[in-house]
C-alpha cells in the first residue's frame, strides 16, 4: 500500500500497488531493453502488450526528464491496478541522448482516473529532492533504493 499526498497536501491518497519492484543494478544498454528487462521483473501476463504500450508512449514524446532520469509510463489493459518499478543503471542506460541511471516504469489501467498522474507527480517530487536523487545513485541495494521512497511517501 502506497500512500500519496496531493499537490495542496490536504489529503492522503491511497493506492492499492499490483505490483512494485526496485532494481538495484539494470543490466540493459539501450532504452528498449531496459524496458523489456523492467517489465519482465514485473512479471507482466501480457508482457508483450505492455511493452508495446510503453513504446508507443515514449514514440509520443520522450520520457526521459533529465540527462538521467526517465519515467517510461502508460495506460494499458495488462494491469488492473497500479504496477511500477524503480530501476538504476550504473553506467546509464541510452535513452534519447541522455544516459537515465534512474528509470521509473510505470503502468496504470486504462480506466483509472487520475491516479496515474499523481504518482508521477509524486515520483517527480521525491526526484527533485537532490538529497533523495543522490541516495537512489549511491544506494548499494535495493533495500536502499525501497528506503528513499518509503521516506517520501507521506
Amino acid at each position: 500500500m502506497l500512500t500519496l499526498l496531493t499537490k495542496n497536501l490536504d489529503f492522503p491518497i491511497i493506492f492499492s500497488v499490483n505490483s512494485e519492484i526496485f532494481i538495484f543494478n539494470l543490466l540493459s544498454e539501450t532504452k528498449e531493453d531496459a524496458v523489456m528487462e523492467i517489465l519482465k521483473a514485473l512479471e507482466i501476463d501480457n508482457f508483450q502488450q505492455s511493452y508495446e504500450d510503453i513504446m508507443k508512449r515514449e514514440a509520443l514524446s520522450s520520457t526521459l526528464i533529465n540527462p538521467i532520469i526517465a519515467i517510461p509510463h502508460s495506460k494499458s489493459r495488462c494491469v488492473n491496478k497500479l504496477t511500477y518499478a524503480v530501476a538504476r543503471s550504473v553506467d546509464g542506460v541510452s535513452w534519447n541522448g541522455g544516459r537515465a541511471k534512474i528509470i521509473i516504469l510505470t503502468l496504470s489501467p486504462v480506466n483509472a482516473s487520475g491516479e496515474h498522474v499523481i504518482f508521477l507527480s509524486h515520483v517527480a517530487r521525491i526526484l527533485e529532492n537532490k538529497d533523495a536523487l543522490d541516495r537512489l545513485l549511491s544506494a548499494t541495494s535495493a533495500e536502499e533504493m525501497e528506503e528513499v521512497f518509503s521516506d517520501y511517501d507521506t
